[in-house]
């Protein structure tokens, strides 16, 4: 491990932070207060409602706000706080192993995110269109649903622990700048650099957009369909639960991940293509975590009622009223009647 020098440590205080150093604490600061306790509200409900927990469509959900509270507790923490004293430094001394923590949440849960996303985005189709062919027994159950999930947790976390704790190269470490420096120095050894951004990142970005796109034209023309083999109405909360959450995530991992294509491709002249712009959308998919746990609440209507603040409307109920005349107007009327 390398410690950053002074030449380096004056080099990072001379650059820019964008957005501003205090932008980013204030609006990290409003966002995060209200999303970490929307993250623990969801969590609690999901985990502890036998129902909820073993609905399907649930179980990605489960794991993205697990990996959202990892950020929500240790990384945007460690960003407001540095940013607090303008991006330069922490309120405490940052030791390496804090360093690696911080990278792994940077790297590995983010990239966790976009895996799982592109994932959860081909078991739609799985759910909408053939659960009743694949995930009609509990042995299909294992092996369609739980078991891909269970390499793709393996996967991610062997490779990120593998590549930022016990990396083929030296980390250097900045202590007094936001995230220890740039990157791990994973990111300067070819093979596992082009393979974390084109494999974790852009890659799944494709993959989730083709999926997510593919999965709407398939619905349109399910509905068209005179005799439909899918009953949409029963579907329509588990596709659009994950659809809004990718249309959430794409607005921002898309546009990065063609900023990356095209500097990569475009060779020494295209270097440079974006770099601006890629600092705000780096800032910006920040808000993505902050603002799923918000998304996720809201295409779980059943969780609703739990909220304090939620006041259901009462109805009142209509039906036909049977009138009784007592037995003095019952007689009045028989003895006019004879």
């Amino acid at each position: 491990m390398v410690y950053a020098t002074n030449d380096t440590e004056d080099e990072l205080v001379s650059q820019t932070i964008i957005p501003p150093s205090l932008v980013q604490c204030v609006t990290y600061i409003i966002f995060e207060i209200p999303s970490l306790a929307c993250t623990i509200f969801l969590l609690f409900h999901l985990l502890s409602n036998r129902n909820l927990r073993k609905a399907l469509h649930n179980h990605i959900i489960i794991i993205l706000l697990i990996l959202t509270l990892c950020i929500e507790t240790f990384d945007i923490p460690l960003y407001i706080d540095n940013y607090r004293f303008g991006g330069y430094k922490n309120s405490f001394s940052i030791t390496p192993s804090i360093c690696l923590m911080w990278w792994f949440v940077d790297f590995g849960v983010y990239g966790a995110i976009t895996v799982f996303l592109a994932w959860g985005s081909i078991q739609r189709h799985i759910l909408v269109f053939h659960h009743h062919k694949l995930l009609r027994t509990q042995r299909q159950k294992l092996f369609i649903h739980y078991l891909p999930m269970i390499i793709i947790s393996i996967y991610i976390f062997g490779f990120y622990i593998g590549v930022i704790v016990f990396p083929p190269c030296e980390n250097k470490f900045v202590f007094q700048s936001p995230g220890c420096g740039s990157s791990p120095c994973y990111q300067d050894v070819s093979y596992l650099g082009v393979w974390d951004y084109l494999g974790n990142g852009i890659a799944c970005t494709f993959i989730q957009t083709i999926s997510s796109i593919a999965l709407i034209i398939r619905v349109l023309l399910q509905k068209r369909r005179i005799n439909q083999p899918v009953n949409w109405k029963k579907h329509r909360k588990m596709a659009l639960q994950l659809l809004s959450i990718s249309c959430l995530s794409l607005t921002i991992v898309f546009p990065q991940s063609l900023i990356i294509v095209i500097q990569q491709v475009g060779g020494p002249n295209m270097s440079e293509f974006g770099s601006r712009v890629n600092s705000y959308l780096v800032y910006l998919y920040t808000f993505v975590v902050l603002l799923l746990p918000f998304i996720c609440l809201g295409c779980l209507p059943e969780l609703w009622p739990k909220l304090l603040f939620f006041k259901p409307k009462r109805r009142q109920a209509i039906g036909a009223t049977t009138l009784i005349p007592d037995r003095g107007q019952s007689l009045a009327i028989k003895t006019q009647e004879t």
